[in-house]
């Protein structure tokens, strides 16, 4: 709680910042979710009324909207769950959003979470049958996140090239439309993953730094702020400015200048 509370105050002074214009807030960001369980429907349903008053929504495959705020929507991992209590409440706003899938866990647990304590245990990932449906779905992007979710950079050149090319061929044999997003799994990439990704025939890759944009042409990895559908409402909203930005650890970073 210290913590959260800790990031809340660094983004709050982030946020003063932007509006007494000592630093230039960027018009968008990309927000990422993984499961939105059934008790947090009803928060998720109030974040989603925050964002379709306070931003334009922007699908993840087109150019960016021109707008002085907008926003896209992302899911990692497919879960169950988003299908259930995220979609409904995306639908009812008319909002746009990209969910990217590990196509080697389709129906099942998640292969990657080994431990009874991690908060997604219990989570199941969307079935192909799921997919199939959610992806006829108006303003549904689907793209990659891998066959079996590993961090790339450890991946010997064959393994890699398997991850990202058996995925992306599984999901275009699926949903018989073109998978060109792909969403690194851990944030793992290096310039090695990248140039291989662009190879494979993806052209728009997604990272997990928080980061925000300014409508000039998107960066090789585009950053995305962590959300939670239990963040408060003055959390979401400064995720939502970009004023989260401050967090940027990786060497590649995206941070707004």
């Amino acid at each position: 709680m210290f913590r959260r509370f800790a990031k809340l105050t660094l983004s709050l002074c982030v946020s003063l910042s932007d509006r007494l214009g000592m630093s230039r807030p960027g018009q968008g960001v990309v927000l990422y979710y993984h499961a939105v369980p059934a008790p947090a429907r009803k928060r998720f349903a109030e974040q989603m009324d925050i964002l379709a008053e306070s931003a334009q929504p922007w699908s993840l495959d087109r150019s960016l909207p021109r707008a002085d705020r907008w926003v896209g929507i992302s899911f990692d991992d497919a879960y169950v769950s988003v299908l259930e209590n995220a979609v409904p409440e995306l639908e009812k706003h008319r909002l746009p959003f990209t969910i990217f899938v590990p196509t080697g866990c389709l129906g099942r647990r998640p292969c990657w979470v080994r431990s009874p304590d991690h908060p997604f245990w219990n989570e199941r990932v969307m079935s192909a049958d799921q997919l199939r449906i959610l992806a006829r779905l108006p303003g549904v992007t689907l793209g990659s996140h891998t066959v079996t979710h590993p961090r790339l950079t450890r991946l010997g050149p064959e393994d890699l090239k398997r991850e990202l090319s058996d995925s992306k061929v599984a999901l275009e044999d699926l949903i018989q439309r073109p998978v060109e997003l792909l969403s690194f799994p851990h944030g793992d990439w290096n310039e090695t993953v990248l140039r291989t990704a662009e190879a494979i025939g993806y052209r728009r890759f997604f990272g997990i730094e928080p980061a925000c944009l300014n409508g000039g042409p998107l960066p090789p990895v585009v950053g995305r702020v962590a959300v939670e559908p239990t963040d408060s409402p003055l959390e979401f909203r400064m995720k939502v400015r970009g004023c989260y930005r401050w967090a940027v650890k990786r060497r590649h970073p995206t941070p707004c200048s």
